[in-house]
């Protein structure tokens, strides 16, 4: 491959790498939260009992999902509504709002509380590290992203 093609290569990906980057799509959030904080659980506790149950399939930030979705601002938001992660079909179709009253079941047995689940962690049996957790999943909140109109 001569020299002058080896160029021609590289400006044509330079080119294709550059309007791609132009036509990224931000990842999907949820609203901000609008629910009081869930006081029926010790957050801190929630955080560690999260960290070592709950992280290595969710993260906490917009666009970071993993095995599950994201969970920023999950409390009270609908169930499966994030347009960047799959959903099971029962999740998506149950109309459920993430609180304590759904939460509590799903974080107890996921498979018990929706048969379908995509969710295969172990049950949490133990309804206090449950409040805990649902806790600390009541503060993870942010503002909506500001979008910037790069077109005008």
């Amino acid at each position: 491959m001569s020299i002058i093609n080896k160029y021609q290569i590289s400006s044509l990906f330079a080119a294709v790498l550059l309007l791609t980057a132009c036509e990224h799509t931000p990842p999907d959030h949820r609203d901000p939260v609008t629910l009081p904080l869930y006081t029926e659980g010790d957050a801190v506790n929630g955080a560690l009992i999260y960290k070592d149950a709950c992280s290595q399939c969710h993260q906490r930030n917009a666009g970071l999902n993993k095995k599950g979705p994201q969970l920023m601002n999950i409390y009270g938001a609908p169930a499966a509504e994030l347009k960047d992660y799959t959903y099971s079909k029962g999740l998506t179709e149950s109309g459920w709002v993430w609180d304590a009253k759904t939460l509590d079941p799903y974080i107890a047995d996921a498979q018990k509380a929706m048969p379908d689940s995509k969710m295969l962690s172990d049950p949490m049996p133990d309804a206090k590290e449950r409040a805990d957790v649902i806790a600390y999943l009541s503060t993870l909140r942010a503002d909506a992203p500001i979008v910037v109109d790069d077109a005008n």
